[in-house]
């Protein structure tokens, strides 16, 4: 068995594969560059919990050039929507089973709609629902009436023809869950070196070495409250590049996990915008707001309540690894505005965006790498709803224990 094992990225994939890894009995090193936790593509992402549901979202803009080799990826053979389904469906279970367990509050909030806003939209609906159901997944088809009854700070004066409704869904703060989860896995061996680049990673033996440095920004204070250190510091270490053997390395850090893959992984940048703003709170209006999560396809947009605060995120994008992107926040702005009105406070809004790595097929990359104790955990198609079970499945692969379920299709040599 590996015995000790390095994770690269300190997001919501990497502590909770550090944790799983931990609760497993491994050593688990995580190496993160920047200062804490979910700082990057975790820090202001979409707040839901939610299954992988096949033919649902409709496609991100796209360079034509990665269009047509998602293209021709989608007619390789190998269905593994089926395992994608399964493996939401277990992530779903297992990120209620720690939040129970471990006693952690991410201001979650239970349920996900998701709108049908014509007939065409309702038609297609009607039409994929027993395929849903086939693949393990328990959704409900609400009327409108219904779909207002359980959101009723819906704006009454826009068309609804429908909304679908899933079981176990819903929202949350997956930052304050990253933080909370981290410290679980701290009690559990786990050590975090942040502001830590790894360079490379060779083979040495029958295990891996890791080559890193410690990179402190030009102003890294050092702060203590009652003796304890916070969760942002880090310990200072020597400076230079260092070399530590490992049995095992998982690369959890998107779009950077290319060059230290050894393979090439033709990766793309998905783009999303996110605006945060606090609740109006109003006695003569209780209903403003949402009060779970609701989704949008037809404006690209989902909309989730995180304790007293209503987060939009949209305008889905692809570019080439390392292009940049302009966010339309407006849209969002626009978008919250159409289906619930009057709900926050606009003058304290925050906006964010994030960049996460996307294969060529659109589907997570976890499994085991090109090198003997490489493995990959890349999981941006189901955000944080993949989280908790792609961390799950992937430490017991490492453990070599037999996995909760099969996701071979997910991994990587599928892209050979």
């Amino acid at each position: 068995m590996s015995r000790r094992v390095a994770v690269v990225g300190a997001g919501l994939a990497g502590v909770a594969t550090a944790f799983e890894l931990a609760a497993l009995g491994l050593q688990v090193q995580v190496f993160e560059r920047g200062g804490s936790v979910a700082e990057q593509a975790s820090f202001a992402g979409s707040a839901l919990l939610s299954p992988f549901v096949p033919d649902l979202n409709e496609d991100a803009p796209a360079p034509l050039s990665w269009r047509w080799r998602r293209w021709r990826a989608g007619h390789r053979g190998g269905d593994a929507h089926a395992a994608l389904v399964s493996l939401s469906l277990l992530s779903l279970a297992r990120t209620a089973e720690l939040r129970h367990s471990l006693g952690l509050d991410d201001e979650a909030a239970e349920g996900l709609l998701i709108a049908l806003t014509d007939a065409r939209r309702l038609a297609a609906a009607e039409a994929k629902l027993e395929a849903w159901r086939a693949l393990g997944l328990a959704v409900e088809l609400l009327d409108a009436e219904q779909a207002r009854r359980r959101e009723p700070g819906l704006n009454a004066d826009v068309p609804l023809a429908a909304a679908l409704a899933f079981e176990g869904a819903g929202a949350g703060n997956a930052r304050l869950f990253a933080q909370q989860l981290r410290h679980q896995a701290q009690r559990l061996g786990a050590g975090f070196r942040f502001h830590t680049t790894v360079r490379a990673i060779g083979t040495a033996g029958s295990g891996l070495t890791l080559r890193h440095e410690y990179t402190p920004p030009p102003e890294a204070p050092t702060r203590t409250h009652g003796g304890e250190r916070e969760a942002g510091d880090t310990l200072p270490q020597p400076p230079g590049p260092q070399e530590e053997h490992f049995d095992a390395v998982v690369l959890c850090n998107g779009l950077d996990a290319e060059a230290l893959a050894g393979r090439r992984l033709r990766l793309a940048a998905q783009h999303e915008a996110s605006v945060t703003a606090p609740l109006r709170v109003l006695e003569a209006h209780p209903h403003l707001g949402p009060r779970a999560g609701w989704i949008d396809t037809s404006r690209g947009l989902a909309v989730a309540r995180i304790g007293q605060r209503v987060r939009v995120t949209g305008g889905l994008a692809v570019t080439g690894a390392r292009d940049r992107h302009a966010a339309d926040f407006e849209a969002l702005h626009r978008g919250l505005q159409h289906w619930f009105p009057g709900s926050v406070l606009h003058q304290q809004v925050q906006q964010g965006q994030s960049r996460r790595s996307l294969a060529t097929d659109g589907l997570p990359l976890i499994g085991a790498g090109a090198r003997s104790g490489l493995w990959l955990n890349l999981a941006p198609c189901g955000g944080w709803g993949l989280a908790c079970g792609a961390a799950q499945v992937l430490a017991q692969q490492i453990a070599r224990q037999t996995p909760a379920i099969d996701i071979n299709l997910l991994g990587p040599q599928r892209l050979a």
